[in-house]
């Protein structure tokens, strides 16, 4: 009877709780993940000339803009994506609780050869190391240079990009960021990994627009 009764408190006490956390968790970030995106969806409302959302109903909706003059961008779609226990293997990174992460893309239709990767020195932002640019760059901002690797080719607007303060101020306003990518050819294109809240999104929509409005300076 001792026994049981002292089995039936582990069990109770330590054990249940245990083997709840990780849908107790689960439940957290799925119930984060639809707070952020309607957050964005709000923020990007009056900033836009058409907005719609896709697959309202699951996990993991997706919101397309098309964003008003001012903003320089033409079109910016927003995801979600976990990291940890479920993520396909080409992550270099596991958890054992999934995390969600925001992916935003953003393009312009402007001629620019740039090519642009920022990562931040957490482990996940490692991938920036795979990135095909062949230049490392450093900003002169040690502050900055602590915080982020930085990776490039193909045009000299990138010097004039990396010392803007502006522009600097909004990448270290972006939290846990794993890359922040910029792609140039007919048109630029930007592709932004980062943690799910949005502020972060709100920094990385403002450093596109930096960029954007940098090389328009010299086009």
């Amino acid at each position: 009877m001792q026994f049981e009764s002292y089995f039936l408190f582990w069990f109770i006490v330590v054990l249940l709780p245990l083997a709840l956390a990780p849908i107790f968790l689960m439940f957290l970030e799925k119930k984060k993940r639809r707070e952020t995106m309607q957050q964005v969806y709000s923020w990007l409302k009056e900033k836009s000339k058409k907005l719609y959302i896709d697959n309202v109903r699951s996990d993991n909706p997706r919101i397309v803009a098309e964003l008003n003059p001012e903003w320089l961008l033409d079109r910016v779609e927003i995801t979600t994506f976990s990291i940890g226990a479920f993520t396909s293997p080409g992550r270099a990174i596991f958890f054992f609780f999934p995390r969600s992460y925001l992916k935003i893309s953003g393009m312009k239709k402007v001629k620019s050869p740039i090519r642009l990767a920022i990562g931040g020195r957490g482990p996940m932002a490692s991938t920036i190391y795979w990135s095909h640019f062949k230049q490392d760059f450093k900003t002169g901002d040690l502050a900055f240079d602590r915080r982020f690797y930085v990776k490039g080719e193909g045009s000299d607007d990138i010097p004039r990009i990396l010392s803007d303060e502006e522009f600097r101020k909004h990448i270290s306003g972006i939290y846990d960021l794993i890359k922040f990518e910029v792609r140039g050819n007919e048109h630029v294109s930007f592709v932004v990994e980062c943690y799910l809240d949005v502020k972060s999104f709100e920094n990385s929509i403002l450093a596109m627009k930096r960029v954007l409005e940098i090389l328009s300076e010299t086009n």
